[in-house]
């Protein structure tokens, strides 16, 4: 796709265009609402994100090396259980700690 002209690459005309051909309906092919997995994310955050930070807190790398205030963490925990939304900070440090503990 990077060596197509722009006019194709352009809101995914191309893409766009092949689900029109296919048959499917304007719905499909451009839909008025773009797809979102918000929804899907903070629900896997809640289900297993969540619990993974409270096993952070007893035993997490980042919190041994440094990098994590496990006080500060505790606190972003907390908040994030009453809030609607899981802060994406807790999201980019959760995926650091596993990706760390992969490489251990």
């Amino acid at each position: 796709m990077e060596q197509l002209p722009y006019e194709y690459k352009r809101n995914k005309k191309m893409f766009r265009d092949r689900l029109r051909r296919t048959g499917l309906p304007e719905s499909v092919a451009a839909p008025t609402e773009p797809e979102n997995f918000l929804a899907v994310m903070e629900s896997g955050l809640r289900t297993y994100g969540l619990p993974l930070l409270d096993e952070m807190l007893t035993d997490s790398l980042l919190i041994d090396l440094g990098y994590v205030d496990a006080d500060a963490l505790s606190r972003a925990r907390d908040h994030a259980e009453r809030t609607p939304a899981v802060p994406d900070l807790l999201c980019d440090t959760l995926a650091l700690e596993v990706g760390l503990r992969s490489l251990a």
